[in-house]
């Protein structure tokens, strides 16, 4: 997306109100201290107020309680939204119908889209986020799949699994977002997960989806600990997606059966394992694992990228790599198959 001149400007002059100061809030606030941004130019507002204060000790930022004040403390060129997913869609109409360059993390509703469409092309970035596609290994899978190491891609299977309990151990999940029903942690992380595995796997869009989405613990919790999806792709590839809140050890496990060849990988494990069917031998691939903080299983450097990537767009050096139509193609892929487990039948996706 071109942004018009008038519009363009360095982005280490900006200023950026970073809004919601949970965990997410709080690493985004890192990623442009890592950028350069200076903790000056950064403002941060969340309407729980020991979040305020804890960001405004860690970080040394303004962090006003309220939008409203938040607004008139700065003029912010450039929003970053990491509220609870289901609040996204105020703020970022309010950026766009003002012109703000805005981030916002993945949703778990599509509210504000259809008004939101209407208003892209208009002199401003706007950038859903897309983190998984950073890290290392699924870098390594689309290269290794793009390369057709292990021939044509017929099906994949991938299961995440956590422990909810242990996602935030320094906070009761109880109260936390991801516990509720409407924004429940299966909800936010299948249409997610579908995102980078589309994207590393090269696919095309879901065609159509079975499944179940179900409460299976005794979790004093709303929301449904286990989405278990069939997905059938435009390229007849066939794919198994399971997502629970249940394992108490965390993992993501992803096996690819190709034409000449399988792909299997576990996140945690730092290698990538390639079967050659030809030589009949396993090959493995090693990376790096990023750097983590304290309490954290997901690494930093790919959240780092991402909003490196959101500030060379801001630029116009770059364009951002992922857009509203590819996340909202996500989005009714995830209610196609909550209607499918209503229902229990196959459910087209439109």
């Amino acid at each position: 997306m071109k942004i018009k001149k008038k519009y363009m400007k360095n982005w280490q002059n900006f200023n950026f109100l970073q809004i919601g100061l949970g965990s997410m809030g709080k690493r985004r606030i890192r990623n442009l201290l890592f950028h350069g941004v200076k903790k000056e130019n950064i403002f941060g507002f969340d309407p729980r107020k020991d979040r305020c204060i804890e960001a405004n000790k860690k970080y040394g930022i303004n962090t006003p309680n309220s939008f409203k004040k938040a607004l008139k403390k700065t003029d912010a060129d450039a929003y970053i939204i990491s509220s609870p997913p289901d609040t996204h869609w105020p703020y970022f109409l309010h950026a766009a119908r003002n012109k703000k360059h805005f981030f916002v993390e993945h949703p778990t509703t599509d509210r504000g889209y259809k008004e939101l469409m209407g208003l892209k092309g208009e002199g401003f970035i706007m950038a859903p986020s897309c983190t998984l596609r950073f890290h290392p290994a699924v870098k390594m899978i689309k290269k290794i799949i793009g390369k057709k190491q292990i021939g044509e891609i017929l099906s994949f299977q991938y299961h995440l699994g956590q422990y909810l309990p242990s996602w935030h151990p320094w906070e009761d999940f109880r109260k936390v977002y991801f516990s509720n029903k409407k924004t429940g942690a299966c909800r936010e992380m299948f249409a997610f997960e579908l995102g980078w595995l589309s994207h590393a796997l090269n696919l095309q869009r879901v065609s159509k989806v079975f499944g179940f989405t179900e409460k299976l613990s005794n979790l004093n919790m709303s929301a449904d600990d286990a989405y278990s999806a069939i997905l059938k792709f435009k390229d007849s590839v066939i794919g198994n997606i399971a997502v629970d809140l249940l394992s108490k050890k965390p993992f993501r496990t992803l096996r690819i059966i190709g034409s000449s060849g399988v792909l299997q990988w576990e996140w945690q494990d730092n290698e990538i394992k390639v079967f050659d069917a030809k030589n009949k031998n396993w090959k493995i691939l090693k990376f790096k694992k990023g750097k983590s903080e304290r309490n954290y299983v997901t690494t930093e450097d790919m959240y780092e990228e991402e909003i490196g990537l959101f500030l060379k767009a801001i630029e116009d050096k770059k364009p951002f790599p992922f857009t509203f139509q590819e996340n909202h193609h996500f989005l009714k892929t995830l209610f196609a198959l909550e209607k499918s487990s209503k229902l229990g039948k196959v459910i087209l996706v439109k």
